[in-house]
């Protein structure tokens, strides 16, 4: 699956900081489903008889989806990624029509919209964007609301939650 419903995909290989690892009992069905959110398959590492044994996909930078074929365990991983300059809309109809349970978009109290699909086996995939018509409010509501240990750049308000 190479289709991209998105921004430009970096295909460059990098030492990944981050990725997860989803067990699928079909890896053919699986990248189809995530093409429709806009994923494209970077890489496949074939197994014994050259039948393939894990699937790199990508969506963005840093979004990476290590698949093996396997017994899943429902609801036992799931993964957040910035949604990126997309319509959120369009990835719902297109992963409804792949057959994927999906829940969204929904607005967040802490000012994201979100998308949640499912995938036949179990495995969880939210696309969180932030609402830019609440940008001012958000930060508001972050500089009143969120405290913790971290420090936000030189010459940084708010945290601005688009950075990313």
């Amino acid at each position: 699956m190479t289709e991209n419903h998105g921004p430009a995909i970096d295909r460059s290989i990098y030492v990944m900081p981050m990725f997860v690892n989803f067990v699928v009992s079909d890896l053919a069905a699986s990248e189809a489903l995530y093409a429709s959110a806009g994923f494209v398959t970077l890489a496949t590492i074939p197994g014994p008889g050259g039948v393939p044994s894990l699937v790199h996909l990508r969506r963005e930078k840093y979004q990476d989806i290590l698949m093996t074929q396997g017994v899943a365990v429902r609801g036992s991983v799931s993964v957040s990624f910035a949604a990126g300059d997309v319509d959120l809309g369009e990835v719902v109809d297109r992963l409804r029509s792949a057959g994927a349970e999906v829940a969204g978009p929904l607005d967040t109290p802490w000012f994201t919209t979100d998308v949640t699909f499912t995938d036949k086996d179990g495995n969880a995939v939210t696309l969180t964007a932030p609402r830019m018509v609440d940008q001012a409010a958000a930060q508001a509501w972050a500089s009143d609301q969120i405290t913790g240990d971290f420090e936000l750049p030189e010459g940084a308000g708010a945290p601005n939650w688009n950075q990313g």
